[in-house]
């Protein structure tokens, strides 16, 4: 293997060396070990680079004329000024026994070359081979054809962020995630939070032989509004306050109604209607007749909330199903309120499966881990402001490992996502961010997240992302690799939009022209 560099100094954990090759930031580079091990290569990753030797100014003076015209006419050595200055900082060795990198314990003395890192080195970032049982190949090392493949475990156990700015490739890279979790090697049971749209072109996933093998084929199923239904019974205390966006004295009154009820695991809209209007005298006649005006508006004559029907957990999470909740055309709140239930009884489900308080029989006996996305993410946790769904967010956040339930987070704006949320996601896949403030969000909230690393966000072209955590084993750029099945989530073209509209309505003029002309004929 032929050096690329020279060791030229040595600061903390970063290595300093000049080469006649031009490195990117996110390059990987090696040096050997020469003191433990002679054959080891120690990895390194490019974080800074610039020409060692600058122009003299009067080279400079004349933008007219190239500067290297200027040293050949002089007589001086082009090739000096061709070398960089390159930092990198050191990653470790792979430790096949601790199955991650492992820091070395001494550094490279002055003058040791520096190597390219090759493919074989580069195979070490991913914790599981690509193509293997519980791995999701999203992409390459960017500048390489080197697969980086995630561990599906630590991502479906310890929770995932994916953030980006608008137009970075952000559902693009979550389709690629859905693909790779609904593969053969994986078969997982997943729900989308879907508040646009956007994902319903997944559903391609049953008719791609990518997906199929040995008898296993996977199922999508959409949802959409007219689909979704939560039986009232659901639905907390808090959760009607928040729906009904009463006074004060209203709030008073509804809680002596709502505590009335024989039954709060079982009863119907109207049993709370009436015990609402059991409560009328002369003295709060006006108030009464608001609460049961904005019950009948908000609870009664909503079709989403029913006497009867709810979202059968079985039927959202189902083994090698991945399951599309298009909540498209419903307010936030509505959105917020419907997340909230589900995951509040996606929990309990879980947790009491494992705890063995429901077996088989029961409905909500759920005996398999599943994997929710949350698209728009900030919508269900915000940083300032309460949602509904936020608070049993949390929970599952913190205490969803231990009983098989795991998150993806999903957002184009880190600074409106909560804190505490975007700190529990112990894996990120990052694409471009502009935003210093969204950047120091992501800086304050992800302990992993170095200021080198945040320093290369802006940078990032579309469909590059840095993928770090628990999921990989070192952070790395990678280049998202190319959807299997068709993106739903692309922009609209708006001058070709208009052109085609434009051209109708002249085409259309013109026929009406041409028949009035037709009939003046006759």
């Amino acid at each position: 293997m032929k050096p690329i560099g020279i060791v030229k100094h040595v600061e903390e954990n970063d290595i300093i060396f000049i080469s006649s090759q031009k490195l990117k930031k996110g390059d990987f580079v090696a040096y050997k070990d020469r003191w433990v091990d002679s054959d080891r290569f120690i990895l390194c990753r490019v974080r800074y680079a610039r020409s060692l030797k600058e122009y003299p100014d009067e080279f400079l003076m004349d933008d007219g004329l190239d500067p290297k015209e200027i040293l050949e006419f002089s007589g001086m050595d082009a090739e000096d000024y061709k070398k960089y200055l390159i930092t990198a900082s050191i990653v470790g060795y792979y430790s096949g026994s601790l199955k991650e990198f492992k820091h070395p314990r001494t550094m490279p003395d002055f003058g040791e070359p520096v190597y390219l890192a090759g493919n074989e080195m580069l195979k070490d970032i991913s914790p599981v081979p690509s193509g293997s049982q519980g791995s999701a190949t999203v992409g390459v090392v960017l500048g390489t054809d080197v697969p980086v493949a995630l561990s599906v475990k630590e991502l479906a156990s310890q929770h995932l962020s994916i953030i980006a700015a608008t137009g970075s490739g952000k559902s693009y890279t979550v389709g690629v995630l859905l693909e790779e979790l609904m593969k053969p090697i994986n078969r997982a049971a997943v729900l989308v939070v879907d508040p646009h749209g956007e994902y319903s072109t997944l559903s391609d996933i049953q008719n791609k032989p990518e997906f199929s093998h040995d008898g296993y084929r996977p199922t999508v199923k959409i949802l959409r509004k007219d689909n979704v239904k939560i039986r009232v019974t659901e639905l907390t205390l808090d959760d009607y306050l928040g729906v009904l966006e009463m006074t004060e004295k209203m709030e008073a009154l509804f809680i002596r109604a709502f505590n009335a009820l024989p039954d709060r695991s079982n009863y119907k809209k109207v049993d709370l209607l009436n015990e609402v209007r059991a409560l009328r005298d002369e003295n709060n006649q006006s108030t009464i007749d608001g609460i049961i005006w904005r019950f009948e508006s908000n609870i009664m004559n909503r079709p989403i909330f029913d006497d009867f029907q709810h979202m059968q957990l079985k039927e959202q999470f189902s083994v090698g199903q991945l399951t599309i909740l298009d909540l498209s055309g419903l307010s936030q709140k509505e959105q917020q309120l419907i997340v909230a239930v589900l995951l509040r009884r996606l929990f309990d489900a879980r947790e009491s499966t494992v705890n063995q308080r429901y077996g088989e029989k029961d409905e909500k006996y759920l005996p398999y881990p599943v994997f929710v996305v949350l698209e728009e993410a900030h919508r269900f946790a915000p940083q300032n402001g309460e949602a509904k769904s936020k608070s049993i967010l949390k929970t599952i956040l913190s205490e969803g490992r231990k009983f098989g339930i795991g998150v993806c987070m999903v957002s184009q704006r880190p600074s409106k996502l909560d804190s505490d949320c975007l700190s529990q996601c112990m894996s990120q896949i990052t694409m471009r961010i502009i935003n210093p403030v969204d950047r120091n969000q992501i800086g304050a909230s992800i302990e992993s997240m170095s200021n080198d690393m945040l320093d290369e966000l802006p940078g990032l072209a579309r469909g590059e992302a840095l993928v770090s955590g628990v999921a990989i084993n070192t952070p790395t750029i990678v280049k998202i690799r190319e959807r299997i099945t068709k993106h739903g989530g692309t922009s609209p073209d708006a001058p070709l939009q208009w052109i085609e509209y434009s051209q109708k309505n002249i085409a259309s003029k013109q026929a009406v022209m041409a028949q009035r002309k037709q009939y003046r004929l006759f």
